[in-house]
């Protein structure tokens, strides 16, 4: 399923304030959701966004997503415990100071701190969202930069197998290992530009 050659895209926020490089493989999220409400989307390429839970934002904290990309869900049609994946990055408008924005959710555990290309986020284990049959899980990284609260978000949402061993190891780790790998690119390459 891995491919060693990746073309990568570049995506650069409408105000130039930050851009990130990403997997030619992956889907716009951004782009299909405000599309579905006005045009037909495909239903492969609509699911890739979506699982019960937030997948484009932490489903906590209001904020404005600028960019949702997804692992194409087509890609494993054959492994019913796959449901989704993102890397997100929101601008969290109710944050208006450092302390607000870095003050995270009662349920939000501290996992850590860490620079990425000069800037330093908290990282947070949001725990997702669970459900019946299912969860959803991946770190919230958390900075304020130039008057604004920034999120980026690796989210995994998975369907549990039940007890039918046969589905549980149908989802490899090589492909979870292939799908964190192209999300993390994303979330590896983001800088802010000013």
């Amino acid at each position: 399923m891995a491919s060693t050659a990746q073309t990568l895209r570049t995506f650069t926020s409408p105000d130039g304030l930050f851009r990130f490089k990403y997997s030619a493989i992956l889907v716009d999220c951004a782009q299909t959701l405000s599309a579905s409400a006005s045009t037909s989307v495909s239903a492969s390429t609509l699911t890739a966004c979506t699982s019960q839970a937030e997948m484009c934002g932490d489903g906590e904290r209001a904020g404005n997503t600028i960019a949702c990309f997804a692992y194409p869900k087509e890609r494993f049609k054959d492994k019913p415990t796959f449901i989704a994946a993102t890397f997100f990055v929101a601008e969290i408008d109710s944050a208006k100071t450092k302390k607000a924005c870095l003050k995270a959710p009662q349920d939000w555990k501290l996992a850590g701190s860490t620079g990425l290309n000069g800037v330093s986020f908290l990282v947070f284990d949001a725990g997702g969202g669970n459900w019946a049959g299912g969860s959803q899980t991946g770190p919230i990284f958390v900075a304020f930069h130039h008057g604004k609260c920034f999120e980026l978000g690796l989210q995994t949402a998975m369907a549990h197998g039940g007890y039918d061993p046969e589905i549980l190891e149908r989802f490899t780790k090589q492909d979870d290992d292939e799908i964190k790998n192209r999300l993390k690119q994303a979330l590896d390459s983001f800088t802010f530009t000013k």
